[in-house]
């Protein structure tokens, strides 16, 4: 076939079509002939700026899913690279632009000369260095790269590394499984039996990857059953294992030494005959392609018992640790190296051997620094982010290579030394993990090596003992724990069968210990550039429970900054932040759970940005996956930084993890949004809402709950209407009623309480057994009341008909009225007031829109926090008319959900609005809920939403529809107008009969506000607030002109990122600038397709694909 293009100069347009169409004839695969949709050549795309500006561009040929290529034809030329790279600088950027994910492969072809190939496995394309360049003139002679070409344009999926090492590794762990729990029943010694494994897990992946003479461990199994039996085998396993520590012959073989920390112990348990072939039976599998970013969750489920049952749960996909990866360590290293290599390619342009030698000392320069870089994943677990880090690090390390041995034309590019293990850093409190996060570690290390090296065996020892990953505390130290006896507590658990009732009671004799952590300190890290980690998830009202009191105890008087309310993963998230504000990291990514956004954590990441230290980028709600119960939870992913003006980043993400946009902001909110700050007006309560909404009754004790049968009973009794009350809960409102009836006894006394003999008695034989063992002394002396009985709620309530409920944590935010009689347990916010104008607006999408950011989430269900979702919410005060209005339109409203649900017990309240979120998306309806949309009329529900909002909009004297963030911007800017009435005593109130009494100042207590004293609604504001309730960028300050090339390309590069400038300007905005550096600058990041050059001349940031 090249026989045809060797002759003659080729021209892109002419020679590029016909060229391709015979490549696909001589490769026997599928041709762009006929173009179809997914298919063709001169793909269009429409590639959008920054800055808004539409450019149609198209690629030269694209596969959805397979490839997209650009071309270059040089002719006869010498491979000319810069027109390479920026063909690939341009199809980079067009592939972030086309419909669904970019293609797992680009390619660049220098006709009639080179194609150039990167994949997208590893999670991104790489930069130039990263291509795979195949000669065209010998391509006949190397079947190796047809088959590559041949599976990108029919079959690439076979390409992807990724899906068979999971499953393999999948297969692996569960044959180990297997054997450690056939060990264990015999030996019954879980140490032992996983020390074991562990050193025939990393035999059988050394044999696989040629660390070891091929097949050694499993002829070694194998030779040795058949020669002696299983005795013989443990004898021929501790011989391997020494050799394999010191390094010798084994038989006829010569080892490597591998030294390292698994072969120090080689003892070889005595074996079965069907646990050696167990053995076998792993051994067998291809260990070279395990994925160790999964192999260490699964293996500690493998060899732990108590995990075991785990083992085929769900694990922390790879690409979700890249995600918090790529910010955290990628983007700074990338831009660097970009700037480097921009760097070198000035230098090469000028022919002189004297800059060529430059451009090396550049690259290995910045090698150099590669290697001096420490990591450290401060709660490492089974250390799959370690690994991560350790793959993403190396892959840039691999360009760098490259780029050195390019420029070395083979004389003198070799470098001995590369990026480690012992860069890397961890701690983990569980010894089992922390063991096998240094085996995952080494795996991958060792993996990288055979895929990069061909072949050549890596310099000994094989493993070091690099003591960089260390089993102990990490965000606390102490000199000793000594038991205090005379501050142990009583046992709440249930142990004990109670002589009446027969139920599970705690032990009056049981206590928890108090541990007294003497000596206790922050603990220290070891040294870092970089931190990422996944800490552990325990809610702050958990930690006792979870670590001990005293424990929590000292952590919290340790860390006197961090507020007690807050979440034990905010502590390793403000050491991050002290240790960002000081400099002596420059970033540092953790998972969190998405409750990060609540008061007391937020409050932490308000004091690390005043220390200079502010979150970067962020994804505020994730979906994870927890390596420890393999269940689903939802996380927010934070990446701190130094204060600088180069902007933030916020990324939003679907339920499947899939990123639906993507904002640059000057900087993000507390609580990881970028529009006005909510969570900062809902930390000022308005004085107008005081005391109307409490969290529900929190009775502390399931033995006051009765059956429907057991209250019927004491009501028969005269006057028992006054201790016994329906007892509703967030779950009998959204979902179906269980008709459950409470005990309560208010605030009365014990002798009140006993006025009512049967209730008491049945207090008294259920609530005291669980409340006599309650750490709080209010809860076991005033045990015959709810723990929290709530008396300014009991006052709101007093003398009301109805009053408002709205669930604190649901699916879907939605506020009913309930009869005054029932009591709300805490799963409830109660509103005490009957006014269905308050429900109305309640119901309406501006106060929902207000309380899903003012409030925090659980998982994928928001929580309505009374204190930040009701206190602070400025609630409209239209005329009389309108009120009335709102009231008739919410009543109807709750009247229709009721009837709905009283017609059928398959409706409810999550089953109606779970149709009505389908009917606004257009999404088909399964059979179920058609059928509660025919019976429950979802479309009559929608509209009568709809009427709602636009009437509640109109009360606030604002348009309707708008955009979530032009109603929160509005409610902040209404919000503060609020704080500043009340401070000249203009209050408005909700319920001025019941609050002025009580809550009003002396001098406003004639302040009601009216709507004749006070224009209705607040002024727009929508154009006196930025977007984002963030400030347009001004001009950029001047800033100094750095004076290393790579620093002043590195410096360009973060200018225009930020948003296009002409070379003019881009000069102006560097003391000292010089216009023909920055210039040459400006169109060498254009070359190489980091920045693309407008029709009016400026240079801005591109987005493409990763």
């Amino acid at each position: 076939m090249m026989g045809r293009w060797e002759g003659g100069a080729a021209t892109e347009q002419a020679a590029l079509q016909g060229f391709i169409l015979d490549l696909c004839q001589a490769l026997g695969v599928t041709a762009p002939t006929p173009p179809t949709d997914d298919y063709r050549f001169e793909y269009p795309v429409h590639v959008i700026d920054r800055d808004g500006n539409l450019a149609n561009n198209r690629i030269d040929c694209y596969r959805a899913g397979h490839f997209a290529l650009e071309g270059k034809a040089t002719g006869h030329a010498s491979a000319d690279d810069n027109r390479m790279r920026r063909a690939f600088g341009q199809v980079r950027t067009y592939v972030a632009h086309v419909s669904g994910n970019p293609p797992p492969y680009l390619m660049v072809l220098d006709l009639p000369r080179h194609l150039m190939v990167w994949d997208r496995w590893s999670g991104r394309y790489g930069d130039f260095a990263a291509g795979k360049r195949i000669n065209l003139a010998t391509l006949h002679t190397r079947p190796e790269d047809i088959a590559l070409l041949c599976d990108i344009f029919e079959q690439p999926e076979v390409r992807d590394p990724r899906g068979r090492a999971q499953a393999v590794t999948r297969e692996i762990a569960g044959k180990l499984a297997e054997l450690a729990a056939t060990l264990e029943d015999r030996l019954g010694d879980q140490e032992r039996v996983a020390r074991f494994l562990m050193r025939c897990v990393f035999s059988c992946f050394a044999e696989d990857v040629g660390l070891l003479p091929t097949g050694i461990f499993q002829r070694t199994l194998e030779v040795g059953l058949n020669a002696g039996g299983a005795g013989h085998v443990s004898r021929a396993l501790a011989l391997l294992w020494k050799t394999m520590d010191e390094g010798g012959m084994y038989g006829a073989e010569q080892l490597s030494r591998f030294n390292g920390h698994f072969f120090q112990f080689v003892e070889a348990l005595p074996l079965e005959p069907r646990e050696v072939s167990l053995l076998i039976e792993a051994a067998r599998f291809d260990w070279s392609r395990v994925e160790p970013s999964i192999f260490g969750t699964l293996l500690v489920r493998a060899l732990d018992p108590a995990e075991r049952h785990r083992l085929g749960a769900e694990y922390t996909p790879r690409e979700y640790i890249e995600r918090l990866i790529e910010p955290t360590v990628l983007e700074p290293l990338r831009e660097r190296w970009t700037a480097v290599q921009a760097a070198v390619l000035q230098l090469e342009a000028s022919g002189r051997k004297r800059d060529r030698e430059k451009a090396r000392l550049e690259l290995r320069a910045y090698h150099e620094w590669l290697r001096s870089l420490h990591f450290l994943d401060p709660a490492c677990g089974s250390g799959n982010f370690l690994y991560v880090t350790l793959a993403a690090v190396k892959r840039i390390e691999l360009e760098v290579l490259n780029e050195i041995q390019r420029l070395s034309e083979g004389q003198g590019g070799l470098v001995l030394d590369e990026v480690h293990p012992r860069q890397f850093h961890g701690i983990e409190i569980k010894p089992w993990a922390r063991e096998i996060a240094e085996l995952t570690l080494w795996i991958g290390y060792h993996q990288f090596w055979r895929d990069t090296h061909g072949g050549r065996t890596p310099p000994t020892p094989i493993l070091e003992d690099t003591g960089t990953l260390e089993c102990r505390d990490a965000v606390l130290a102490w000199d000793e724990i000594v038991h205090r006896p005379e501050k142990d507590r009583p046992d709440p658990t249930p142990r004990v069968r109670h002589p009446v009732t027969g139920e599970l009671v705690p032990d009056p004799e049981a206590k928890l210990p108090y541990y007294e952590y003497v000596g206790a300190r922050p603990a220290e890290w070891p040294k870092a550039d970089f931190i990422v980690g996944n800490p552990p998830y325990i809610g702050n009202k958990r930690m006792r429970g979870a670590l001990g009191d005293g424990y929590v105890e000292a952590l919290r008087s340790t860390y006197a900054d961090v507020p007690e309310g807050a979440d034990l993963v905010m502590y390793w998230w403000h050491k991050c932040a002290q240790l960002v504000s000081i400099g002596v990291v420059e970033r540092t990514g953790l998972i969190t759970t998405n409750s990060i956004t609540q008061a007391s954590n937020r409050s932490v990441v308000r004091k690390a940005a005043a220390s200079g230290a502010i979150v970067r980028w962020a994804v505020a709600d994730h979906p994870w996956v927890d390596d420890v119960e393999g269940a689903a939870v939802r996380v927010a992913i934070t990446v701190l930084g130094k204060v600088s003006d180069d902007g933030v980043t916020l990324v939003e993400v679907d339920d499947a993890a899939a990123v639906v946009r993507t904002l640059r902001v000057d900087r993000l909110n507390d609580d990881l949004t970028a529009h006005a700050n909510v969570a900062s007006a809902a930390s000022t309560p308005l004085l107008a809402n005081a005391g109307i909404a409490s969290q529900g009754f929190s009775p502390q004790a399931r033995g006051f709950l009765l059956t429907p049968a057991e209250a019927y009973r004491l009501l028969s009794e005269p006057g028992y209407e006054l201790v016994v009350r329906p007892f509703l809960t967030a779950r009998d409102v959204t979902q179906l009623t269980r008709g459950a009836f409470s005990i309560d006894f208010a605030l009365m006394s014990l002798e009140e309480a006993r006025a009512f003999p049967m209730a008491y008695q049945i207090a008294h034989d259920r609530v005291l057994p669980e409340r006599r063992n309650n750490k709080r002394k209010a809860y076991r002396d005033l045990w015959w009341r709810y723990g929290e009985p709530r008396k300014t709620l009991r006052s709101a309530l007093h003398g009301l008909r109805r009053f408002i409920v709205v669930p604190y944590t649901s699916k879907h935010r939605l506020a009913t009225l309930i009869d005054a009689r029932v009591a709300p347990d805490d799963t409830l916010v109660a509103v005490g007031a009957d006014d269905d104008f308050l429900l109305g607006v309640l119901s309406s999408s501006i106060h929902l829109e207000w309380s899903f950011s003012a409030g925090s989430q659980l998982e994928d269900r928001p929580r309505y926090n009374k204190s930040l979702c009701f206190d602070p919410f400025p609630f409209p005060d239209p005329p009389h008319d309108l009120r009335t209005r709102i009231a008739a339109l919410a009543e109807r409203l709750d009247t229709h959900r009721k009837d709905a649900l009283a017609r059928d017990e398959r409706v409810t309240m999550t089953g109606m609005y779970n149709v009505v979120e389908k009917l606004r998306s257009g999404e088909a309806l399964t059979p179920k809920e058609r059928t509660i949309h025919e019976l429950a009329a979802c479309g009559v529900l929608r509209d009568l939403h709809d009427e709602l909002d636009a009437l509640v909009a109109q009360a606030y004297g604002w348009p309707w529809p708008m955009p979530r963030e032009e109603i929160l911007e509005r409610l902040v800017a209404l919000h503060d107008e609020r704080v500043e009435e009340e401070r000249r005593g203009i209050i408005r109130w909700l319920r001025p009969e019941y609050q002025i009494p009580r809550f009003a100042p002396d001098a406003a207590s004639a302040g009601l506000a009216t709507t004749a004293e006070l224009a209705v609604g607040a002024r727009s504001g929508a154009n006196e607030l930025e977007a984002g309730g963030l400030r347009t960028a001004a001009a950029e300050p001047t800033r100094p002109w750095p004076a290393s090339a790579v620093e002043q390309l590195a410096a360009v590069s973060a200018l225009v990122s930020q948003r296009a400038l002409t070379v003019d300007e881009a000069v102006g905005a560097f003391l000292g600038g010089v216009r023909p550096n920055v210039e040459r600058h400006l169109e060498t990041l254009e070359l190489m397709g980091e920045v693309g050059r407008d029709a009016e001349g400026r240079y801005g940031a591109l987005a493409r694909a990763s």
